[in-house]
């Protein structure tokens, strides 16, 4: 059993991870830091975007078939679905590349099938910007409204294709619901007929 999260940039992805792990359930983190060619792509896009944007999808790709493999139910603070997102931003001039990296993630389906809820989360992006701004990671300083809407656009493109293959979608507006909202729906409405209890709620 798979949750994946799902959102652009500082939608607060990691925060509903951190929520959910204090619950006792099994996160999947993504790692940003372990990409070696993150840093190179802003000094050389044309050498590095393809290899950077290839070692998103292979991290992600081997973390999730460790979680597979390890046979317990899990919640990704990723998801493929805005890494397909990524990817068709990041490498649009290179047809060639996006096909590769998109077979890459179309056989991870294949193999590991697709995530059983996705919780997608969503954000206005004047909000996005200003948490961006205040978590200060360097290589996320020059984006701008217009990029960070381009990015939601896509983000919620491929959680509507994945929708429209049968999987369930749960969507929350982060700079508006509170966590205490979100985090009440979740249990209320969603984690439970999957499976996902609260370790206090599964001992009661």
């Amino acid at each position: 059993m798979r949750i994946e999260i799902a959102g652009a940039l500082s939608c607060g992805k990691s925060t509903l991870a951190g929520k959910l792990a204090r619950d006792g359930h099994l996160i999947v983190y993504e790692d940003l830091t372990t990409n070696p060619y993150l840093d190179l792509r802003v000094v050389d896009p044309e050498k590095y975007d393809f290899l950077c944007q290839q070692q998103f999808v292979l991290d992600k790709i081997a973390s999730l078939r460790q979680a597979s493999e390890a046979g317990k139910p899990h919640i990704t603070d990723f998801s493929i679905a805005a890494e397909r997102a990524y990817v068709s931003h990041y490498v649009s001039h290179r047809p060639d590349w996006i096909g590769s990296l998109m077979a890459l993630m179309d056989q991870s389906e294949a193999d590991l099938g697709l995530p059983d809820l996705v919780i997608h989360l969503e954000c206005a992006p004047e909000a996005q910007l200003e948490r961006i701004r205040k978590r200060g990671r360097d290589f996320e300083q020059g984006h701008d409204v217009p990029f960070i809407a381009n990015i939601n656009e896509r983000v919620g493109n491929q959680v509507a294709r994945v929708e429209n293959l049968g999987v369930d979608v749960v969507s929350y507006r982060t700079d508006i619901l509170t966590w205490d909202a979100i985090m009440l729906d979740l249990y209320e409405n969603h984690l439970p007929r999957l499976g996902f209890q609260a370790v206090e709620m599964a001992g009661a």
